[in-house]
C-alpha cells in the first residue's frame, strides 16, 4: 500500500495528464471560446517532527482556538473552472505541487535532490504544463487564468502572458499605474514609449463621485447589482496595458481588479473574478469531505500521492455526475 502511494506521488504529473485530457475534451469550448483555470495554495495540518516536507505556514482559516501559524504542508493547486447549468462554477482540481520553505529544503536535498521553488515559480510551472498539454491536443481556444492578489506579480504575469494566457486578479489599492502613452509622432525614431507620463491613483478614482456605472452580473451563484468604473492603464506588472475595474460594494468599500487583455468585457472580468471562489470551496470539500491531510504518512512522495488521490477523486465524482439529472442525483432514499 505504501509502495503504491509513493508511486502515485512520483508519477503525479503523468496521472494528472490523463485526467486533464478527460476534462478538457469534455469541456472544450471550441476555437472561439475560452477555458478558465485557477491557481491558489492551501495548507494541510500535520503532526510529528518526521513528516517530510512539512514546515510552519500561515493559517488562512484560523479558528478561535487556532494560531496564526500552523505546522504542515502547503499545496499550490491548479483547477479547471467548469460551469454547471444547475450548480454554477465548480473547480475541478487537476494537479498540485508541494511548496517547501527554503529553510526546510536541505533535509530533502540529499535524499531526493529536492530543489527550492517559490509559490510563484510553482504556479508558473503548473500553468505552463496545462497550456502545453492543451495545445498538444490541438485545442486552440483562449486560456484564462484567475488568481488572488498574492499571485498577481510580475514573476507570474510576464511569463504566462508571453504564453498567451489572459490573467484576471485583484489589484492592490496602492498599485503603481500610469495612463496610456501618447501616440507616436510621425517620423520620430526610436522605440515607442510603454508607460504614460501621469501616475494614476486608485484611491482618488474610487473616491471621485463621477464616472460610476451600474451592472448586474453573476456572483457566487446569485445575481448582484453593483457600481463600477473601468479604464485602461499601463503597469509594470505586465510591461504594457491592462484593463482595470473598480467595484463599489453596498457598504461603501471598494476593490480593484484587472485583466491583462484590454479587450475583455467588464462583465466577463467581474464574473471571472467572482468565480475564483470555487477553488476555495474545493479546498474546503477536499479536506472536510474527502479527508485530505488526514492520512498518517511521513514519506514526502506518499503525502503527495495522498493529496492527489483526494483531489482526483473529487474531480472524477464531479465528472461522473455532471450530466446526471437533478432528481436522480439528489435522491437519497436508499442511503439512510
Amino acid at each position: 500500500f505504501y509502495d503504491c502511494l509513493i508511486s502515485v506521488g512520483r508519477r503525479a504529473r503523468l496521472l494528472a495528464q490523463l485526467l486533464l485530457i478527460a476534462v478538457v475534451r469534455k469541456f472544450d469550448p471550441g476555437s472561439d471560446g475560452h477555458m478558465t483555470i485557477a491557481i491558489d495554495d492551501s495548507p494541510t495540518q500535520r503532526y510529528g517532527r518526521h513528516v517530510e516536507g512539512a514546515g510552519v505556514h500561515h493559517n488562512p482559516t484560523a479558528g478561535p482556538a487556532d494560531g496564526e501559524w500552523m505546522y504542515g504542508h502547503n499545496w499550490v493547486s491548479l483547477c479547471f473552472m467548469a460551469t454547471h447549468s444547475l450548480w454554477g462554477v465548480i473547480a475541478l482540481p487537476l494537479r498540485s505541487m508541494l511548496y517547501v520553505r527554503e529553510k526546510d529544503v536541505p533535509a530533502l536535498i540529499e535524499k531526493y535532490g529536492w530543489k527550492f521553488r517559490t509559490k510563484l515559480e510553482l504556479a508558473v510551472h503548473l500553468v505552463t504544463w496545462f497550456v502545453k498539454s492543451v495545445r498538444s491536443l490541438d485545442i486552440e481556444c483562449k486560456i484564462w487564468l484567475v488568481t488572488d492578489g498574492a499571485y498577481a506579480g510580475r514573476p507570474v504575469l510576464k511569463p504566462l502572458r508571453d504564453l498567451g494566457v489572459v490573467i484576471f486578479s485583484r489589484l492592490r489599492k496602492d498599485a503603481c499605474l500610469f495612463d496610456l502613452p501618447p501616440a507616436a509622432k510621425p517620423g520620430k525614431r526610436g522605440r515607442r514609449r510603454i508607460y504614460g507620463f501621469h501616475r494614476m491613483s486608485l484611491s482618488k478614482l474610487a473616491a471621485c463621485a463621477d464616472g460610476w456605472e451600474s451592472m448586474t452580473y453573476q456572483c457566487r451563484g446569485s445575481m448582484v447589482t453593483r457600481e463600477y468604473k473601468t479604464f485602461l492603464a499601463t503597469s509594470r506588472l505586465v510591461s504594457g496595458v491592462i484593463r482595470v475595474v473598480i467595484v463599489r460594494f453596498d457598504d461603501g468599500g471598494w476593490a480593484a481588479y484587472f485583466c491583462t487583455d484590454a479587450q475583455v468585457d467588464v462583465r466577463d472580468i467581474l464574473e471571472t473574478v467572482a468565480a475564483r471562489w470555487a477553488i476555495e470551496e474545493h479546498f474546503h470539500d477536499v479536506k472536510e469531505i474527502w479527508g485530505a491531510g488526514e492520512q498518517q504518512v511521513r514519506n514526502i512522495w506518499s503525502n503527495i500521492g495522498c493529496w492527489h488521490l483526494n483531489q482526483w477523486m473529487y474531480t472524477l465524482v464531479e465528472l461522473c455526475s455532471w450530466d446526471v439529472a437533478k432528481p436522480k442525483l439528489t435522491d437519497r432514499s436508499n442511503r439512510p
